[in-house]
């Protein structure tokens, strides 16, 4: 085993799951939207190597998604909307 440098300042993972039970996940909601759009943002905005947008598997909060996790910070957002990419990319990902 080998430890590896961060490469990032900062990490961001959206939900895209699409779980067996229903509409209820975070694919079925807005998740894929939202990880484009902060994809986008870090493209665009000349970011990338400093912020790393990830799209994730269940984050543990099915029925409250679409779901993100930011690290180092550690925080968990829930019911995500599209509407709030902008204020996730100016507290974040500026």
């Amino acid at each position: 085993m080998e430890l590896s440098p961060v490469r990032y300042q900062r990490h961001i993972f959206v939900c895209v799951n699409e779980k067996d039970y229903g509409k209820e996940c975070c694919g079925f909601k807005q998740g894929p939207e939202i990880l484009q759009i902060l994809r986008d943002h870090v493209n665009k905005s000349g970011l990338v190597g400093k912020y790393n947008i990830t799209k994730s598997r269940c984050l543990g909060h099915c029925l409250q998604g679409p779901t993100i996790a930011i690290y180092p910070e550690g925080k968990i957002f829930v019911h995500v909307t599209v509407e709030d990419t902008k204020r996730i990319i100016e507290e974040f990902l500026r």
